[in-house]
């Protein structure tokens, strides 16, 4: 079974979980798998490569008459598309009805696709990435909070600016560009912006307090112009339980319930009164802190790694696969007695070679 994966074409926040889902199917699952950016797909990789399945992450920046050429030669076709709501006015139309199945991070989007074979694929961790581990002091916090200054954000963290101005506070991110300043007295923590994955996790690990508020669906405006709202927890959700570190989650996405308890794995917050005061016994309970933590990992690696999500694509996609190609998708924590054969692009655009390396038991 050959899949073609084809990743954002993106930096930043999309590289990181291309990355993810690549890696899982190379260590994870019997099949040839070829990973390739958008800008290098061509109809040549299409003709050569010949994939049974094309899986399409983001999607923004791919061809869509290159999707429909992959059908025409046989390929199941999957887009997996995880930013929704935010980006949704651009996947409508043309680019989801180029494929045959559509998987999204948001529960509340599957309605507006009007078509058939659109699922919800909820976020994930990757344990070889999300994983708890010791770090140098630089990386260690009261609070932390890794994302974009976003107005909704800011205003709860001025509205306890008071109580954690005297803290060990990390807030790396853009706090400039979004229309709304951070206090005076905050500003002093903002870091750059992260997009080493590897880094990002240090700062998880550190922290006491990892905070997780989630993004207005609408503000600021990106391509949501009907206002459909969120309901499914976010990525930072699964990567900071991956990393079994505490975290006080707002209770704006009633989806996280599905996947944690409150109490139990997680805390979530109602405003930024309450959060100032879980803030204060938190920080004052470090046990209970390490004990939530541990629990979270053991609830995002039992069930929501990014082997599960693919595993469920493959169960998903399995008769549809299994009627053009006369074969099927398993998972495998072994290789073949001759090895597993993968590649990857090269980071050059202009490029399109590839490089193989054969792997043993």
């Amino acid at each position: 079974m050959k899949v073609l994966f084809v990743d954002s074409g993106g930096p930043g926040f999309n590289t990181r979980y291309s990355y993810d889902v690549y890696t899982t199917l190379v260590k994870e699952f019997n099949c040839l798998t070829r990973e390739v950016s958008p800008q290098n797909l061509s109809p040549e990789l299409l003709t050569s490569f010949r994939p049974d399945i094309l899986l399409v992450m983001h999607g923004s920046f791919t061809p869509c008459h290159l999707v429909r050429m992959a059908k025409s030669l046989g390929a199941t076709t999957i887009l997996w598309i995880i930013e929704d709501p935010y980006e949704i006015d651009l996947h409508r139309g043309e680019m989801v009805n180029s494929y045959d199945y559509i998987f999204t991070n948001e529960r509340l989007a599957v309605g507006q696709y009007s078509r058939p074979n659109v699922y919800y694929l909820p976020w994930c961790c990757n344990p070889a990435v999300h994983r708890s581990f010791t770090v140098l002091e630089n990386y260690q916090s009261d609070i932390c909070f890794v994302g974009m200054g976003f107005r909704n954000r800011v205003r709860i963290l001025n509205a306890i600016a008071p109580q954690i101005q005297n803290l060990n506070v990390k807030l790396i991110g853009d706090w400039q560009s979004w229309g709304e300043d951070l206090l005076p007295s905050l500003k002093r923590f903002v870091l750059p912006t992260i997009n080493d994955f590897r880094e990002v996790q240090k700062y998880y690990n550190g922290a006491k307090i990892n905070l997780n508020i989630h993004r207005d669906p609408v503000d600021p405006p990106t391509g949501n112009s009907l206002g459909i709202g969120a309901s499914s927890p976010n990525d930072r959700t699964f990567a900071l339980a991956g990393c079994s570190s505490f975290q006080l989650v707002d209770r704006n996405r009633s989806g996280i319930w599905e996947y944690f308890t409150d109490g139990v794995e997680i805390v979530g917050f109602s405003d930024p009164m309450d959060l100032g005061q879980k803030i204060n016994f938190y920080l004052g309970n470090p046990q209970l802190r390490k004990n939530m933590g541990k629990a979270a990992q053991r609830k995002a690696y039992s069930a929501n790694t990014f082997k599960h999500r693919l595993a469920e694509i493959f169960r998903i996609i399995n008769k549809s696969v299994y009627r053009n190609h006369n074969n099927s998708i398993y998972s495998s924590n072994k290789m073949s007695k001759s090895g597993q054969v993968f590649s990857f692009s090269t980071t050059n655009n202009n490029n399109n070679t590839s490089r193989e390396y054969r792997t043993r038991q």
